[in-house]
């Protein structure tokens, strides 16, 4: 973890979080598929956290391939179970990285792991 893949998280989920109820609300087939600007924002977050392998895509499948569009993948588009999965990923980064102390960037109303708020 450095400061770079923290706010790029940080980033993402606030991107995976605009869609959170369009997702929920597509029902179980359904692929919805990011807005043309919200997939520019995508790519550069494909390019620097799925492609690496920072963040597992496709693990909905329990068969991560972050170079494929398993997951929502380089398309930008995806399945409800495929975004939950994903932004499991990104709450399990920022938790991991919150708990152990390593916090990078100030952001209000987030706590460090003894409780302490962060202004």
């Amino acid at each position: 973890m450095n400061k770079i893949e923290f706010d790029h998280v940080v980033g993402l989920t606030q991107l995976l979080d605009k869609y959170t109820q369009q997702f929920m609300d597509a029902g179980k087939d359904k692929i919805i598929r990011f807005s043309d600007s919200d997939k520019k924002i995508w790519d550069s977050y494909f390019e620097t956290l799925i492609k690496p392998g920072i963040l597992p895509d496709g693990m909905a499948f329990h068969a991560p391939n972050n170079d494929t569009n398993i997951g929502i993948g380089s398309d930008g588009a995806g399945s409800r179970e495929e975004f939950l999965q994903l932004m499991m990923q990104c709450y399990k980064y920022l938790y991991l990285a919150l708990s152990s102390g390593e916090i990078f960037l100030k952001h209000k109303n987030w706590c460090t792991s003894d409780g302490k708020e962060i202004s």
